[in-house]
Order: structure tokens, then sequence, then C-alpha cells
């Protein structure tokens, strides 16, 4: 059988309704990403680990201490199952994809319309690694990896990225400026963590860009 071919994508779940059915150790785990992401969660499980029942009561998620019903899925924009028992498993997969809701079953690929990479986070950067759910330790090790890569002065340089794309107009010469804010030197001052000279040379390059007008 041939692997699929996933399409990474970042989702924006601020506000959106996700419905998670277990709350062991896994799902723990994906509780804490999915609050992260300001997901409005819902948790379905009999019996719930001491991390979900914390973060219900801090209000960060809504609890219901009961085995999943049929119905469950209804009303949410994306499911994660994440339970030993098998038909537990396949029947919200059935109701959800009957109902053209997206799922995510742990461990179980055949029931899964996307899969989850390794994520490590350093302030707006991401490293996200996946192996299309073949080999989840490898994924974790190359992200871990990959991560140690990222300095300091790379979150600086987002940052400050994110703050210039805010208050330039858009256009050809925003892109140019970005790109060699990136290449240039004003880049590489920062990541040395030379930041007034970084800053100096950004604010020629804007003062530069305006006369281009």
């Amino acid at each position: 059988m041939s692997t699929p071919v996933d399409f990474p994508i970042c989702l924006r779940l601020e506000g959106r309704r996700v419905l998670l059915v277990g709350a062991g150790t896994i799902a723990e785990e994906r509780s804490r990403q999915l609050v992260e992401a300001g997901a409005r969660l819902r948790v379905v499980a009999p019996v719930v680990s001491s991390g979900i029942r914390q973060l219900a009561d801090a209000g960060r998620l809504e609890l219901l201490e009961r085995a999943w019903r049929s119905g469950d899925t209804r009303g949410q924009e994306l499911v994660f199952v994440a339970t030993d028992d098998s038909r537990v498993s396949e029947a919200v997969a059935a109701e959800a994809r009957a109902s053209g809701v997206w799922l995510n079953t742990a461990d179980v690929p055949e029931l899964c319309d996307f899969t989850l990479p390794s994520v490590g986070r350093r302030g707006p950067i991401v490293v996200a690694v996946s192996t299309s759910g073949q080999a989840p330790a490898l994924a974790r090790l190359l992200r871990q990896q990959f991560l140690e890569q990222v300095l300091p002065g790379h979150v600086r340089l987002a940052r400050l990225m994110g703050w210039l794309r805010r208050r330039l107009p858009q256009g050809p010469a925003r892109m140019r400026l970005l790109k060699e804010l990136v290449e240039g030197e004003a880049g590489k001052l920062l990541l040395r963590g030379q930041r007034r000279d970084a800053l100096a040379r950004v604010r020629a390059a804007i003062e530069a860009l305006g006369e281009k007008k």
C-alpha cells in the first residue's frame, strides 16, 4: 500500500468548536495544544486524567464525564479521538465523516482525515515535522533537532518582520525590504544580538522605502 501524501497547513482554531473523545495521556496532550490554540474545546470521556480536570476546573474546556453518544459530533468543526476502545473510535469516525467533519484518531491512520506533526514553538516560530503518520518517534527526534537551531535572534527577527508587515503598505517594495531584512546585514546583526545596529539599518531601509514612493 502506498503512503498517502499529506498536505501541511496551520489551522487557526481561535473560537472554533472542537470535540475530543477520550481523556487519557494522549488526550491530555491534545487538550493542552488545542486550548493553547484558543479552540472552544469539549472533552467527552467517562474517566479523565488529572490534567484535563485541571483545565476544566480552570474553565479552559468543557468536560462531559460520560461515554460518547451518537450525536456528539453535531455542531463541531473538528474532531479528535484518543481512546483505546476501537468500537468507539469507529463509531465516532463514521458519524463525523457522515457529517463532513474532519477527524483525527490517535494511532489509527485509517480513521484519520488528517495527521498531526510533531510540533515545537519558539515565540511565533513553529517547527512541525510530519512522517505522514508512519514514524511519530522519528518526527519527535527531528523536531527537537530542528528546534535547537532556532535561536533568540530568529524569534526577534520574526517579531520585527510581523511588526513591519502590519505597518508598511503592501506591495513589491515591502516584499523587497522584508527579503533584504532576512538575507541582508540587518538580519545577521539581529542574530548576533546587535539589536541597536540592526534597528538602525531597518530605519534606514524604511526611510529609503518612503523616498522611492
